[in-house]
Formats: C-alpha cells, structure tokens, sequence
C-alpha cells in the first residue's frame, strides 16, 4: 500500500493574502492519486469540501489547535528575516507539521505503516514534469531532503537567521521514526522557547533534532524545486 500523504493549510490573513492562490496550489495536491490526511482551517474548510473522497480525508481544524498557539501573543520576534512573513504565528504553524503527521499517524485512517508530508502549497515552485510516483518510496528512517551541506557545521547563526540544511516542505517515514521525531521536535521547540522566549523556523529546529538523532535520518540532496519530490 502506498504511504499516507499528510499536509495542512492554516489560513492566516496576514501571511496568506492570495487565497484562490493557496485554494488553486492545494487543489492540485487533493487531486493526486494518493490516499490524504489533510487538516484544513475551519474558516476555509468550504473551499475544500468538494475534494472529500473515499482518498481524501479532510479534518477541520483551528490555529488555536495547534500546541505553540498559547505562547504566541507572549513571544519576542528575534530573528533576522522578513518581517511581514517570519512572525511567531507563522512560525507555529511551520512548527507544526510534525504534531500534524503524528496526528494522521495515531489515526491510522487508512491503515498504512508509512507516511509522507508534503507542503499545502508545493505545488508554487513546480514548473518542469513532476515524478509524483516517487512519493510511492517508502523508508524506514526519516527521509528528508538537504539543501545545504548536512556535513558542514560552519553556520554560526542557527538561532537567528534561517538555515537550509532541510529544504521543510517533504518528509516521511516509517510511523515509529516519524513519532519519534515529532516528539523529539516538540520538546526541542519547547526548550528553545523557554529559554530565548522566541520562535524561529522549523528547519533550524529540525537541524537540532538531527544533531541529537542523525542515525534516525535518511538525507537526500534537492532544492527548492522539482528536486524535492524527483529526488525523494
């Protein structure tokens, strides 16, 4: 049986400001011949109602749901980015995707050992023939793709400026490593936060994880391009 895809779309007015943009992207991924988990914002779950099938299972879903949701309004925003995009809200929901698959995991909707996320939106930087048959490939360690050099350590500043170690928007695995990763995520994000008071992007918090956890982890290596699906 091929792997469960997962994904999620929060809609946040501040940061999604083209709706029928992420409405036409999410639209492309709902219709791939793969069994879904996909948690859609109840504010725009009517977007995408028409794509519930006997392969798509839609959940509604708050960003109050999410687990960083309750530190938000109290979090500094310390990092070196964009100010319009990298805001603490936003960094929740990309926070959030390992907490996302482990729920589809714990699930189990369509009875499947493996999982696979791939971002709402993907389909935004896909131009070129897409192998979409390769997210068929199942791995018992997390595969993930790098963009940089994992082997490299030289970036001095992991805890401010965004780091592309992991490219962030596919990863899967077998459910035993996708859960451990989840959990190891979420505590590493929990430490980070209680001790610099501020969030930051999921990838560098990643890199934490698999400085701690690498032998759990399958790299590849991509882009943000066609590569992050063609290389899996």
């Amino acid at each position: 049986m091929k792997p469960t895809l997962v994904s999620a779309f929060i809609y946040d007015e501040k940061h999604y400001q083209n709706l029928d943009f992420y409405i036409k992207q999410g639209s492309k991924l709902l219709s791939l011949d793969f069994n879904k988990v996909i948690f859609i914002d109840e504010k725009v779950y009517h977007h995408f109602e028409n794509h519930v099938n006997e392969n798509n299972y839609l959940i509604k879903v708050r960003e109050q749901d999410m687990y960083l949701y309750e530190f938000i309004d109290n979090l500094e925003n310390n990092i070196i980015g964009n100010p319009d995009k990298d805001t603490n809200n936003f960094f929740a929901i990309m926070c959030n995707k390992t907490e996302w698959i482990k729920q589809a995991i714990e699930m189990n909707h369509f009875n499947t050992e493996y999982y696979t996320w791939v971002d709402f939106g993907i389909f935004k930087i896909f131009n070129e023939h897409l192998t979409i048959e390769n997210l068929n490939k199942k791995y018992d360690a997390i595969r993930i793709g790098s963009i940089w050099d994992i082997n490299n350590t030289n970036f001095e500043n992991l805890e401010k400026e965004i780091c592309w170690y992991f490219a962030g928007g596919v990863f899967g695995g077998h459910k035993k490593h996708l859960l451990f990763f989840a959990n190891a995520m979420k505590y590493e994000t929990m430490q980070f936060i209680k001790q610099k008071n501020y969030l930051m992007w999921e990838v560098n918090l990643w890199y934490m994880v698999y400085k701690k956890y690498a032998s759990i982890f399958s790299i590849y290596k991509c882009n943000h391009d066609i590569s992050i699906i063609n290389n899996y």
